[in-house]
């Protein structure tokens, strides 16, 4: 990360410090509470730009999978199908990644700045830690709730992220478990300000998902509505079009059941018409042969 955005940071931080100086009471604690704040208040409209993007994909994600399932030979209808889909309910994936990116790096380098910081002057210490450049004199308290804020916030963020598939489940509840844990293992060794920094963020980012979660569904009912009418659409024309190809189905058996009868009765006419004939035949020449038998007699 360059050096001047940790710079950058750092000054922020003790432009917070001068205020609590202002306000009487000088802390290093109560300007790192009051910094991050600013800073997660400032990041709202990008954490519920993303929410929302994840929401309406979410949303989206049944549609996509049976589009997925339709054409799964054919990518390239696929790809115009799901771009198709996007279009009409104005939705872009990459809106769901680009808070994130402009996010990082501020996150990063707030980080670094926490890390190296030097606390001088007054107020150092805050409630029960002595100073905020020393690690947790307990190693349990801020530790433990860097893990559960980080495990709630985690845990809200998943739910309003778009299902996936078994595999891509299964590691991100690993995440969900493993990662708070081991964030709260690191923060034992980190200094009290980085680690009472990363507890407000987490915090802090827990309340608000909880707004931004209520927020976007309250925004994305209507097009919630409007996706369900139209899952329900393509279900009553997909019945209605089975039903057309089994009409169209039965059709073509009583056609070529009809078509196999009169081959039969074709078949049948000419070998009435040949039996006929040998009647008759045979019948003439029984007619014949007494005219013989009478001649014969007579000459002898």
């Amino acid at each position: 990360m360059p050096k001047i955005f940790i710079d950058v940071m750092s000054n922020l931080i003790r432009i917070f410090y001068d205020f609590t100086h202002t306000i009487g009471y000088p802390n290093y604690g109560l300007a790192i509470i009051l910094f991050t704040a600013s800073l997660r208040i400032l990041m709202f409209p990008l954490s519920f730009s993303q929410a929302k993007s994840s929401k309406a994909m979410a949303l989206l994600q049944p549609r996509i999978k049976k589009l997925q399932e339709q054409y799964k030979n054919d990518p390239a209808i696929m790809n115009r199908e799901v771009q198709s889909l996007y279009k009409k309910y104005k939705v872009n994936p990459l809106t769901g990644c680009l808070p994130l990116l402009i996010q990082m790096p501020i996150l990063i380098s707030l980080f670094s700045a926490m890390k190296n910081y030097q606390y001088t002057g007054e107020g150092i210490s805050f409630l029960w830690l002595p100073s905020m450049s020393e690690p947790d004199p307990t190693g349990i308290v801020l530790p433990a709730v860097v893990a559960l804020s980080s495990f709630l916030q985690s845990k809200l963020t998943m739910a309003a992220q778009p299902s996936m598939g078994d595999q891509a489940a299964m590691m991100n509840k690993t995440m969900l478990y493993f990662m708070p844990l081991m964030l709260g293992w690191m923060t034992r060794g980190f200094a009290a300000g980085l680690a009472l920094y990363w507890s407000t963020f987490n915090i802090l980012g827990f309340l608000m998902q909880i707004i931004i979660n209520a927020s976007v569904n309250r925004s994305q009912k209507d097009m919630k509505e409007q996706v369900e009418a139209d899952e329900k659409r393509a279900a009553e024309d997909a019945k209605k079009e089975e039903a057309r190809r089994r009409r169209e189905a039965a059709r073509l058996r009583q056609e070529k059941k009809s078509n196999t009868q009169r081959s039969k009765v074709k078949e049948k006419k000419p070998a009435k018409e040949n039996s006929s004939r040998g009647q008759a035949l045979n019948f003439d020449d029984s007619e014949d042969a007494p005219d013989t038998d009478d001649g014969d007699d007579a000459d002898y």
